[in-house]
């Protein structure tokens, strides 16, 4: 049902968009001179072990930004980071729980006091923005804890300011789109719904996992402004006093004295039947965690437009500069390479930089090649920017986002991620169209790929935006690309293989550049920016 109603946003998507954008001779002249020697060396280097990995905060990641820094110098791009500069600057906060003050309690209105077990019922999330994490209040039940405008929302009817919500994973039936499942499933989007709320603290249960470890480290990873007052990224941004996850166990102990029957809540949360309540206990919970600072960069280039209205709107292309660095050894082999992850996609926006330069493309509204930081860490580099980008933020039309495109056989089929929620899906459909290439529907979406990439924080901050994807599609009579795609995946993705030793189609990183220079190419000249489809979530308040 999930994909039929996809396929069906599609084709409205498809009907919305019926200008054709005209290609001109130098630009198709540009475009078929991308050199897949070229796609090559550019991977070849992001990829080389003297890189290692490209962890943000070595000496590796500032190669790589230098490689791209360079390239764009000698292509003729112009800066597009802090005044006069290729890059911008942020700051990379670690923060780490102190296991040992972790403390939590229940207190019923006797007066009772129940002391939870750390790594048993409860770990704590680090809070990027303060050494000491803490909060109190009545504890209440809020299922899923989402809010979904015109749909269902778990806070109706129940009053969570100064209290504790407990939560569990995951959403109800009948959402009408995979993405839309990612975006309300996101732990982030929970504890900013709840925070928004006026909630103190949350406590979020995943019923399918269990501590195993009872002294684990707890790491999480934020960029944050030089007043150091906001943190930017995909999971908890300090807003609220305290965030725990909790075990299954705590969640039935809770039900025990509750009256309630907890499978029959579940079932009726699963069934859109609001269930939430006010537990007869009082919570309150406190821990320190220890952060850690460092400097990282987006690097940045802009091609102005040429119309004297629209060149004040702009166009991104991201990708992310960075990978997971060093790691445990794989086959006498500890560099995380990140050929693919994201070295191709890297290589991909350096050659559409490359068509707009030497095709004169000369685009109505600018563009911007937008490298991030951060991107393995949680989308902080991307959060960063789409918060705090280096041009007006209202000025940003679109995201069109390249992320390991997977060039591993040809490109046939593509999927669009995002884009079913706005009119960038008519300027997908031209540019496959162009190509000869099919639109399909997500094949996987209980991955959640719509979420683990960096379009999704342009989305949160009211952006359209996209992320492409292979499909399905082969030329093989009997071949299961599906099967392959993730037999690949489970060798290669975080994996010291991640070389360039691995499996990669050249033709089809080319096929890439064409498809995504002409998304933003046909959006940069399209007069109307784009726009979220009517009613659409994201564009209601839904984020």
């Amino acid at each position: 049902m999930k994909k039929h109603l996809s396929l069906l946003l599609i084709l409205i998507s498809f009907q919305s968009f019926s200008q054709k954008i005209p290609i001109p001779g130098s630009v198709k002249r540009a475009m078929n001179q991308v050199d897949t020697v070229t796609i090559r060396n550019h991977i070849a280097y992001l990829a080389d072990d003297k890189l290692k990995g490209r962890m943000p905060g070595t000496e590796g990641y500032q190669m790589a930004v230098d490689y791209v820094v360079d390239q764009f110098q000698k292509m003729g791009i112009q800066p597009g980071g802090d005044p006069g500069q290729y890059t911008q600057k942020l700051i990379l906060r670690k923060s780490v729980v102190n296991n040992s003050t972790a403390k939590a309690a229940l207190k019923d209105k006797n007066g009772n006091v129940d002391s939870l077990i750390f790594a048993k019922d409860f770990q704590p999330v680090p809070h990027p923005m303060s050494a000491t994490a803490s909060g109190e209040g009545a504890l209440v039940f809020v299922g899923y804890g989402v809010d979904i405008p015109g749909l269902y929302s778990d806070y109706e009817g129940i009053d969570v300011k100064g209290k504790v919500v407990v939560m569990v994973t995951g959403v109800p039936d009948g959402i009408p789109a995979s993405t839309l499942v990612s975006h309300f499933s996101s732990p982030g989007n929970k504890m900013n719904t709840a925070f928004a709320k006026g909630a103190v603290g949350t406590i979020l249960v995943n019923s399918n996992a269990q501590f195993t470890n009872p002294n684990p480290t707890i790491q999480s990873n934020v960029a944050v402004n030089p007043e150091k007052t906001t943190a930017y990224g995909r999971g908890f941004v300090g807003n609220l006093g305290f965030a725990l996850n909790g075990s299954k166990s705590f969640l039935t102990g809770l039900f025990l004295n509750s009256g309630k029957n907890l499978n029959q809540v579940l079932a009726d949360i699963k069934a859109r039947k609001n269930s939430s309540f006010e537990f007869p206990f009082q919570f309150a919970a406190s821990y320190s965690n220890t952060h850690s600072e460092f400097e990282s960069h987006n690097v940045i280039g802009l091609i102005p437009g040429s119309d004297s209205k629209l060149k004040n709107e702009y166009v991104v292309h991201s990708a992310h500069l960075d990978h997971v660095g060093i790691g445990r050894p794989e086959n006498g082999d500890s560099i995380f390479n990140g050929a693919h992850d994201n070295a191709s996609g890297v290589a991909s926006l350096l050659e559409i930089a490359r068509i707009y330069k030497n095709g004169n493309a000369r685009p109505k509204r600018s563009v911007l090649i937008v490298m991030v930081t951060a991107e393995e860490m949680g989308l902080v580099g991307s959060s960063y920017f789409a918060a705090n980008p280096t041009v007006p933020k209202s000025s940003i039309v679109a995201d069109v986002n390249t992320d390991m495109p997977t060039v591993i056989a040809p490109l046939l089929s593509i999927v669009p991620l995002g884009a079913e929620h706005s009119s960038i899906m008519g300027n997908v459909k031209f540019a496959a169209d162009y190509l000869g290439l099919e639109v399909e529907a997500d094949p996987e979406p209980e991955q959640n790929r719509f979420v683990r990439s960096d379009q999704y924080s342009f989305v949160v901050s009211g952006i359209p935006a996209l992320h492409i994807k292979y499909g399905n599609k082969t030329n093989i009579p009997g071949f299961d690309m599906d099967a392959f795609i993730k037999e690949w995946r489970a060798k290669y993705y975080h994996r010291a293989a991640d070389g360039m030793d691995g499996i990669f189609n050249f033709t089809a990183a080319k096929t890439y550049v064409h498809l995504n220079f002409l998304i933003s190419y046909s959006i940069a000249n399209t007069p109307a920016k784009p726009r979220w489809n009517p009613g659409d979530l994201f564009g209601t308040g839904g984020n």
